[in-house]
């Protein structure tokens, strides 16, 4: 083939890919890209426990279906922060000029729905941000559920001197555990929600008879102590000694702040 032939033959191949690529990419366009990217981008920060959580938050401020929905909430547990921990599957409307209260206008911009998908690992979304993606047929808008109430009730400090005092003599960190489980008060309803507040993370540790404990949510650590010589006491320390990188918030950390002053 003469190098003419060549050139045109390449040519016509490249038109016709992109055309193929005009026609089968799923509909949206510049305006519900931007959308779907400003959303995926602003709630990959602060990271959400889990699927619920981005949808959450991606319905802040998006509160009409019709133009912004949710379609699907995908979790997938790791501990791996580089990989897909959660995915959202949300829908997308722009308008374009049939909603303009506009008398006269250049031109028309017909109105498009596009869907995207958005894969979040812990530090946000992932593969250069949300995917279009053909909308499923049929589907409909997902409100995920409430958000339950995170922190330390304020009786749980009184019930943790009352179950450290009645440990016996040298007991297992699973026997402090199981004690506190077994008398600790019941979870409060969140008036707003109505659903009962999430349960603190507890923690226990035993070394020479002497037992440290916490109860840690919502950015609150309640610690708690029973020392061999019969002190038992329980107490807020300041966050900046519960705080990663400084005690932190476990059992064995709670001994150690007993004796500690807190920082001037």
């Amino acid at each position: 083939m003469k190098p003419g032939g060549m050139v045109a033959l390449a040519a016509a191949v490249l038109v016709a890919g992109a055309v193929t690529y005009v026609v089968t990419r799923p509909e949206g366009n510049g305006n519900t890209d931007d959308k779907a990217r400003k959303v995926a981008e602003s709630i990959g920060h602060p990271r959400g426990t889990d699927g619920n959580a981005y949808a959450r938050a991606a319905l802040e401020g998006n509160t009409d279906p019709k133009y912004f929905a949710v379609l699907e909430i995908t979790d997938s547990p790791t501990d791996d922060p580089q990989e897909v921990r959660a995915s959202l599957l949300f829908r997308v409307h722009d308008p374009g000029t049939s909603e303009s209260q506009q008398p006269w206008r250049l031109w028309e911009e017909d109105p498009v729905t596009a869907c995207y998908r958005a894969d979040f690992n812990y530090y946000g979304v992932i593969g250069g941000g949300p995917d279009r993606v053909r909308c499923p047929a049929a589907a409909r808008p997902i409100t995920p559920p409430p958000a339950q109430r995170t922190g330390v009730p304020e009786n749980y400090l009184a019930a943790f001197e009352t179950v450290l005092a009645a440990l016996p003599p040298a007991p297992t960190p699973d026997e402090v555990l199981a004690a506190l489980r077994a008398k600790l008060p019941p979870m409060p309803v969140d008036e707003r929600t109505k659903l009962p507040w999430a349960e603190p993370r507890l923690d226990a540790f035993v070394k020479d008879g002497n037992v440290g404990v916490i109860a840690a949510g919502g950015g609150s650590c309640l610690n708690g102590v029973r020392l061999t010589d019969g002190t038992v006491a329980a107490w807020y320390p300041p966050r900046v000694q519960t705080q990663p990188g400084e005690f932190g918030c476990a059992g064995q950390s709670a001994l150690q702040l007993y004796k500690t002053p807190p920082p001037k």
